[in-house]
């Protein structure tokens, strides 16, 4: 059992990412980390404190968590446990570290640094 294992961040799909950032660093204190752009639209950020904003195109799925990205020590050994187990599936045409699990939870998974 992986007993050391900890969310990296939590993806969020908003209308209104702008708004958002403004938000976020207004109020809370919180800062850009990274930005992700296409053809000069802004796509998604990161800011520090493990949130990540994701621009929706259509409104679908706004206001929903995204996906969780979750730290692990072993990332081979845990992603085989867990597409082992039962109702947990890869996602078809994402990369490896991206699994589902029943009711359309995202994991994607990261190795934890070398300390």
């Amino acid at each position: 059992m992986n007993k050391h294992a900890y969310i990296d961040h939590a993806a969020i799909t908003v209308t209104d990412i702008e708004w958002h950032i403004k938000f976020f660093e207004e109020i809370l204190g919180m800062t850009i980390t990274r930005r992700r752009e296409n053809e000069g639209v802004l796509q998604q950020i990161w800011l520090d404190g493990g949130i990540q904003l994701i621009a929706s195109d259509d409104n679908s799925g706004v206001g929903k968590a995204h996906h969780l990205g979750i730290r692990v020590q072993d990332f081979k050994n845990t992603l085989a446990k867990m597409l082992a187990y039962e109702k947990v599936n890869s996602i078809p045409g994402k990369p490896e570290k991206w699994v589902q699990l029943p009711d359309g939870v995202v994991l994607e998974l990261f190795e934890m640094p070398n300390q």
